[in-house]
């Protein structure tokens, strides 16, 4: 309607002889082509909306203050075998947090988050929440399994690899605080140059979206590459505490774009899971993902369907649905139905409301990643708009992670000391190539990645060297290869290893 009547406007201008038939026709065009691109950039402005609301009621309980909580619910955790109660403790990485390690041994993840506070200190503060032997004989975490730990964490503090690894970083970032006037824990989070490269990814992103809508063919390979390049950037980061000093803008940036996963499930497989127990088989989810497709680890029965495992066209059809089907809709499922994500991750019963806003996300995610182009063109392109775009996301997020840890010297690698173990099972690639840092989102920094979770991946080249001087005087394997070419070939090797029936 509105443009109907700007062009009767035109004509009428037209005819009174002010402008030549060519500049009506072109000004009319140029203003139907932004009167589209601002339409389809409202509809998305509510759909985000929508989607941002729907997802992140699932887990608004986490964003109240803990201190709300404190008269509702108990916060049971359990570190090195002795049990606290952290309801009334106010977390610097706020509820979500606390909310990780509840029910859990959570001895990984205070380890690998607590560099910058003196041990003693550290001790000090558990020690006013610890729960009276009486009580913790009755308490029980959400998985027996966690009763016993593949680390021996007996003299961890006096363990001398351990104790230099983490006078790297105190070191590094207590410099790195006096010199900016910040604190040391502010200076671990994004530098302003990395919030201006995670802006303009997302800016692209955002810009591309219109074109993407209006089946330009262009924008199918284009917008999914920024959405990964954006997410890579900054989600990844952001579900880490290593974002910002700020738990909120931690918490809160995820739901942005949760088309990864839903940043709740993110939570346990990546977080919980993954990082604590990383290439363990049963307590590392990402080695059963797909089970009945691919057998990347001992720990995966095999199956004959894996004896093909490794032709170009498996591992196409593998990677191509491994977010959109796979993280997104079959996980999420199979998680949210038995409470536990592929079967080693155990999650919390949620409760009916946050259960039915989780549903809600996931229904707003299907519409917008697979549904929408059937409403606006032909089938065929509505097949295309609905298949490729995710595909290329999917593959490019499988691209960045199956090379850090699924290759011959990571895949079963193990260590009892738990910073060997991240060490030796992770690989780094690209090391100070541009193209792999900004399309990866840091990730070919995987070592230090899993060293340091909580510090932003900026900062990860800087750490780098001295991660492999320390190793270098331990002894400690440092993986790394020159790049995609290199990690992919070592990842099809692993694969075709894996694929042969063990006797």
């Amino acid at each position: 309607t509105n443009m109907l009547f700007l062009r009767s406007m035109f004509n009428h201008v037209h005819l009174m002889g002010w402008l030549d038939s060519n500049t009506v026709n072109a000004c009319a065009f140029k203003l139907l082509y932004w009167d589209t691109y601002i339409n389809y950039g409202f509809a998305i402005v509510i759909l985000v909306g929508i989607w941002l609301a729907a997802e992140k009621r699932s887990i608004a309980s986490l964003f109240k203050s803990p201190m709300a909580r404190v008269k509702k619910k108990n916060i049971y955790t359990r570190v090195h075998g002795r049990w606290y109660n952290l309801s009334g403790f106010e977390h610097p990485g706020g509820p979500v947090a606390l909310g990780l390690a509840k029910g859990r041994d959570a001895t990984a993840l205070f380890e690998s988050h607590h560099y910058f506070i003196p041990r003693k200190k550290l001790l000090q503060i558990l020690a006013k929440y610890e729960v009276s032997p009486e009580d913790s004989a009755t308490l029980i975490t959400l998985d027996d399994r966690e009763d016993e730990s593949p680390y021996d964490w007996s003299d961890i503090d006096k363990d001398g690899f351990a104790s230099e690894i983490r006078g790297l970083v105190v070191d590094y970032f207590s410099s790195l605080a006096t010199k900016r006037g910040t604190s040391v824990v502010e200076a671990t989070k994004a530098t302003p140059k990395r919030w201006l490269v995670v802006c303009t990814f997302l800016g692209l992103f955002f810009a591309s979206l219109p074109a993407f809508v209006q089946g330009r063919w262009a924008f199918i390979v284009v917008t999914p590459i920024l959405a990964w390049v954006s997410i890579a950037n900054y989600w990844h980061d952001a579900t880490h505490f290593a974002l910002s000093s700020n738990w909120r803008i931690n918490a809160t940036l995820p739901f942005l774009l949760p088309l990864l996963s839903s940043p709740w499930m993110w939570y346990h497989h990546h977080v919980i899971g993954h990082h604590a127990y990383t290439n363990i088989g049963h307590k590392d989810p990402d080695l059963a993902h797909a089970p009945q497709l691919m057998r990347e680890h001992e720990s995966i029965r095999w199956r004959p369907s894996h004896l093909n495992q490794a032709r170009l066209s498996n591992v196409f059809f593998t990677w191509s649905v491994a977010t959109g089907i796979g993280l997104n809709l079959l996980n999420d499922i199979r998680a949210t139905v038995k409470l536990s994500y592929n079967n080693v991750v155990p999650c919390e019963k949620p409760s009916m409301l946050g259960l039915a806003a989780h549903l809600c996300g996931r229904i707003m995610y299907v519409y917008v990643a697979f549904a929408w182009p059937f409403t606006v063109f032909p089938i065929y392109k509505a097949l295309i708009w609905a298949i490729v775009p995710n595909a290329i996301f999917s593959i490019c997020f499988m691209l960045n992670t199956q090379i850090n840890h699924l290759v011959e010297p990571c895949a079963h690698a193990q260590s009892a000391n738990f910073y060997k173990h991240q060490l030796i099972t992770a690989q780094n690639f690209g090391n100070g190539n541009l193209f792999c840092y900004y399309f990866s989102g840091g990730l070919n920094y995987q070592i230090e990645h899993h060293l340091f979770p909580t510090i932003n991946h900026c900062h990860l080249p800087a750490l780098s060297p001295g991660v492999k001087r320390i190793c270098k005087k331990y002894g400690v394997a440092y993986n790394n290869v020159s790049g995609y070419g290199e990690g992919m070939a070592e990842h099809f090797a692993h694969t075709a290893s894996m694929a042969t029936k063990p006797y």
